[in-house]
């Protein structure tokens, strides 16, 4: 009887991952993605408001989450042996951090001065480094969400964007 009990267990735990777990995953790298998304758009905010002292702490706080949100979903396995989801949010975290340390950090600067002391030139470049951003930013989310798309398709499950 308990051979019976042991073979038992044994078939349950050796049938692989479930669509519980599959929502758990997905639900984890969502949640890196979100926790950074609230000081993304405080960064974002600061540029219009333009504060100078609030607009350098943003920036340096962005930069710091989106490479902690880098590394906290580099530590994730794969998932059933299965990366793309997962390589799609890695690259995504590498592209938010690169701009977080880069692009804003060079917004930051020549935001830094007085509006009358920014040179048309600055003003030129400020464009493109926006117009950088949003493109970089838009490009990498539109893959992730579209290998999260395959994801849920395969494990069966709805995707809630309302939460």
């Amino acid at each position: 009887m308990i051979g019976c009990a042991v073979v038992a267990a044994m078939i349950a735990t050796s049938c692989g991952p479930t669509q519980k777990d599959a929502i758990r995953y997905n639900d984890e790298l969502i949640g890196i993605e979100r926790n950074l998304t609230t000081t993304h758009e405080g960064f974002i905010n600061q540029l219009d408001a333009h504060n100078l002292d609030s607009l350098k702490i943003m920036q340096k706080v962005f930069a710091e989450k989106s490479k902690q949100a880098l590394a906290d979903c580099e530590k994730m396995k794969d998932f059933n042996g299965k990366r793309a989801y997962l390589d799609a949010s890695i690259a995504y975290f590498k592209v938010i951090n690169g701009l977080a340390e880069k692009e804003c950090l060079q917004m930051t600067e020549i935001l830094s001065k007085d509006a009358d002391q920014i040179t048309e030139e600055e003003n030129d470049r400020l464009t493109m480094l926006v117009t950088k951003f949003d493109n970089d930013y838009e490009k990498e989310l539109t893959k992730v969400q579209e290998a999260q798309k395959v994801f849920a398709a395969e494990w069966k499950f709805e995707i809630d964007n309302s939460k």
